[in-house]
């Protein structure tokens, strides 16, 4: 957050891009009552560009995996495709690109 508060870029795995959302989006995000209901323990910090969401899942024990999940979707089983095993692994796949 010191160095930028948002960004975006390659990221080496699907979903491919990734928009790390500034930390005042985050926050709405993490208060609104829609995502709490309908996509409950995954904490989002970003997107795809497209309809897929980024988030912490904090239904696993930490580190917490990083994980991507379609937005149309409620059906977690069915969408929640893990990125990284936790942030740190996933900062070495982001600005990569997987040419």
């Amino acid at each position: 957050m010191s160095f930028s508060n948002g960004g975006e870029g390659p990221l080496s795995v699907q979903p491919l891009w990734f928009c790390l959302y500034p930390a005042e989006e985050v926050v709405e995000i993490a208060q609104a009552g829609t995502f709490r209901e309908f996509f409950p323990n995954l904490f989002v910090i970003g997107g795809s560009g497209g309809g897929d969401a980024v988030a912490f899942d904090l239904r696993a024990s930490e580190p917490y995996p990083l994980v991507e999940f379609d937005m149309t979707n409620i059906d977690l089983a069915e969408s929640v495709q893990q990125i990284a095993g936790s942030f740190d692994e996933a900062l070495a796949l982001i600005g990569r690109d997987e040419r």
